[in-house]
């Protein structure tokens, strides 16, 4: 996909945000943020201080999420964003600054690109912030608000540091195929000279089904690394390292927990482009016997197509339940990726099953998801709790009960049957 860029500089601002969104607990349903295609904005933002001084958030807007119109028939097609602020001093609680910026983009809906864009501001030192930022999709009247922290308190966190690739574009996904190369920006303002890089495989096991007793639960990983390795800065103050085995790579000074974590689960991830990658997501409606069967399969492709042809009944209906099962666990590996693919993690297997929940209670430590309607007997509600995990702040794990078992089989069997979920 293409990439356009963006500058905006904004000096009537003092400061701007974080990549991490600050959320409170709230009764807002918010299920829209699991919604593939929905077709509304929904920028990627980073934060990332450039010294002492300047800080700078870095966005990123999928031009198929706004509306692109003429007015005349002879004008050329146009996107419209409002881009709107509210800066607040964490300490006096007072907002101490507000600004707004637009822009345009040329083109149509075909056009499949990234807007990328940046704004500048003037940063101070030992100081903490809450910026609440509105993206506006003019000509949709459609916005989306995110409230960002902004951390200058702790020079080792992970805002002092931006991953790059070769072009020195942002990288908003932190993604890689094998043999690719990413760059890591440092806070210029950092005397450190050196990183640690440590390197984990990703081979861990899948989640379990939602009733597994809690007195077996699923094994909690150590995160021993399986080796370490001096990086040095340059005098761009970068480091360039080269992607070898798959694996988890995590770049962190040598007196902090914080910094950047890359992933290299497969070729194409998040995508799932060969039957290779195909086969391990089947675990969770298949036996054990087939499973182990499509593993050992010396033609893999001819057994799965016919896994899923006498599920399905025909031909037609198997591509149906093909395209939707495997759509899931695309979008899973967007959503929940974490140490591990997202199709592996507690939530993704509800989302894979179940699909999208209906209602989605959302705070910092925790995710309710509710299939059917809030106070219905008849409805389904699984709860994740947010895991301290010093690799990644996206690892959630589910609240087990036997209580969802027959409801479990019921969906499973559904999917076994022919019949979408």
């Amino acid at each position: 996909m293409k990439k356009y860029n963006l500058f905006i500089a904004i000096l009537s601002l003092l400061i701007i945000a974080s990549c991490s969104s600050s959320q409170k607990t709230s009764n807002k349903n918010v299920a829209g943020i699991y919604m593939p295609g929905l077709n509304l904005i929904d920028p990627e933002i980073i934060v990332f201080h450039k010294n002492d001084s300047i800080s700078e958030l870095h966005f990123r807007i999928n031009s198929a999420d706004v509306l692109y119109t003429k007015k005349r028939e002879d004008s050329t097609f146009s996107a419209n964003v409002l881009i709107q602020y509210e800066l607040t001093d964490e300490e006096l609680k007072a907002v101490i600054d507000t600004a707004s910026v637009s822009f345009k983009d040329y083109g149509d809906n075909k056009q499949k690109k990234y807007l990328d864009g940046v704004i500048k501001f003037n940063t101070q030192t030992l100081k903490s912030y809450s910026l609440k930022i509105t993206f506006n999709d003019v000509n949709r009247d459609q916005f989306i608000r995110k409230t960002v922290l902004i951390n200058r308190k702790d020079n080792y966190n992970i805002q002092n540091y931006l991953v790059l690739d070769t072009n020195n574009n942002v990288i908003f996904k932190n993604h890689f195929n094998s043999s690719d190369y990413f760059i890591i920006q440092k806070n210029s303002s950092i005397s450190d000279s050196v990183m640690l890089l440590k390197y984990y495989k990703s081979n861990f096991p899948i989640a379990k089904p939602p009733f597994s007793s809690d007195e077996t639960p699923q094994e909690q990983q150590s995160f021993s690394p399986e080796f370490t390795e001096e990086l040095t800065f340059d005098s761009l103050f970068q480091i360039s390292y080269q992607i070898s085995g798959k694996g988890l790579y995590s770049v962190k000074p040598q007196n902090s927990t914080s910094g950047p974590t890359l992933f290299n689960f497969q070729e194409n991830f998040p995508e799932i482009k060969t039957v290779e990658n195909m086969v391990p997501p089947m675990r969770y409606i298949s036996t054990k016997k087939e499973y182990d069967l499509l593993l050992a399969s010396e033609n893999q492709k001819n057994d799965m197509d016919k896994f899923w042809r006498e599920i399905a009944g025909s031909n037609d209906r198997a591509r149906t339940l093909i395209r939707e099962y495997f759509k899931r666990v695309e979008s899973a590996n967007n959503y929940f990726t974490s140490y591990m693919e997202g199709w592996k993690t507690d939530r993704g297997i509800i989302y894979i099953i179940y699909g999208i929940p209906n209602i989605v209670y959302k705070n910092n430590n925790y995710e309710n998801w509710i299939y059917g309607e809030e106070n219905n007997m008849m409805s389904m509600s699984f709860v994740f709790h947010k895991v301290n995990n010093p690799i990644t702040g996206n690892d959630y794990v589910l609240s087990r009960s036997p209580v969802f078992k027959s409801s479990w089989f019921r969906a499973v069997d559904s999917w076994r049957s022919g019949r979408i979920y």
